[in-house]
């Protein structure tokens, strides 16, 4: 008996666990209600029937099919069987079908059809397809957000969650009753982690878009999924309610993009990193810290330079760079002030230009009128 395990998989336990009893030879007859219940995948079915048992010398009996190894009353059965299997078969295929077309027009519906929802968000009581996000969670997710705008690395955030007693994602989904599992699991209670921490920072569900169908499998006989072409996976955008805004979420793909480690024991992102470039080869450059003394002195360096030679060494004290970069910022920011009053100005052309028009003609029209009156 394996209740809940498809028919299509001869890997079922209890299947298993009668095969070896078979081996070991404490059964000698194997008796199922008929060859649906035995298996419903064509190859492996005649393999067991037509080929395993018989060599074992085992006796195989389906009631209802009136099929009995031991007892065969003609050759008709060697015909008749095989196509039995090939009609179970055929049945889990179609079923197959039907439920990824099913669920297919749920997902673009909008509809979740995942078993658990996102971190930060859990399903609505009226209706298990919508969410709507959790408040302690919600927050959480908020938090990491924050901090990594305010320039902390993944690493350190995961530490400051675990130092706060922030449950994780799956100590949280069991603490209010799911039957959560995961493969990822390696300690006996789960803490954040950098991986952890950057899976949220980069999940769109966060500012409301529902994307589903990322993964898939060949067809009902094959387990092993893929990850499908981005193109083909259905996005709904402002699908549930947001938990950060489209802007922070913006602005924090573009942090992750950028190589911003941070060096052991150092919780925060430098202000330049994954930013600065070497001019001559257009790799990224290393920041470097020596003492003299009791001072410290920081520059950044050509990493290829550092690690193949290959480029000429380059280098810039990290303070000198830092004010360069700010001195352009606030000439840019003063440029676009200026830019705005500018834009602000000849927005008012237009109206000051009909203005002298209209009085232009109010003009003609009064010395028409002052050469009327005056005429003998």
């Amino acid at each position: 008996m394996d209740d809940g395990y498809s028919g299509s998989d001869f890997e079922r336990p209890a299947f298993q666990m009668m095969l070896e009893d078979i081996k070991q030879g404490v059964v000698d007859c194997v008796v199922v209600k008929d060859l649906s219940r035995f298996g419903r995948e064509y190859i492996d079915s005649g393999m067991y029937i037509e080929r395993l048992f018989p060599a074992l010398g085992m006796r195989f009996i389906a009631v209802n099919d009136g099929y009995d190894s031991l007892d065969r009353k003609d050759s008709s059965d060697d015909i008749i069987i095989p196509f039995k299997n090939l009609i179970n078969d055929a049945y889990c295929r179609d079923i197959s079908v039907k439920i990824r077309s099913h669920l297919e027009v749920k997902r673009r519906n909008g509809e979740f059809i995942g078993s658990f929802a996102a971190y930060g968000y859990r399903k609505k009581v009226d209706d298990r397809h919508k969410l709507e996000t959790g408040i302690y969670a919600a927050g959480v997710v908020r938090d990491i957000f924050r901090m990594k705008l305010h320039g902390i690395s993944q690493d350190a955030i995961a530490n400051q969650l675990n130092e706060s007693g922030i449950l994780p994602p799956a100590e949280y989904k069991a603490s209010i009753g799911s039957n959560y599992q995961t493969g990822f699991k390696v300690k006996e209670k789960s803490e954040w982690t950098s991986v952890a921490v950057r899976r949220i920072l980069s999940n769109e569900i966060y500012i409301g878009n529902l994307v589903q169908g990322r993964q898939t499998t060949p067809n009902h006989k094959v387990k092993q999924a893929y990850l499908k072409e981005e193109s083909d996976w259905v996005r709904i955008e402002k699908n549930h309610e947001p938990v950060v805004s489209d802007r922070d979420f913006e602005v924090v793909q573009r942090l992750l993009a950028m190589d911003t480690r941070t060096a052991p024991g150092n919780g925060e992102v430098y202000p330049l990193s994954g930013l600065v470039v070497c001019g001559g080869c257009g790799m990224p450059m290393v920041r470097k810290t020596t003492k003299s003394g009791d001072k410290a002195y920081s520059y950044y360096i050509c990493a290829t330079n550092k690690a193949t030679k290959e480029c000429s060494p380059h280098s810039i004290a990290t303070d000198k760079l830092e004010s360069a970069v700010l001195e352009l910022l606030r000439k840019h920011i003063g440029n676009i002030m200026d830019l705005q009053r500018v834009l602000a100005f000849i927005g008012t052309v237009p109206f000051q230009q009909m203005d002298m028009k209209k009085l232009e003609e109010r003009k003609a029209e009064m010395q028409a009128e002052a050469e009327r009156c005056t005429e003998p």
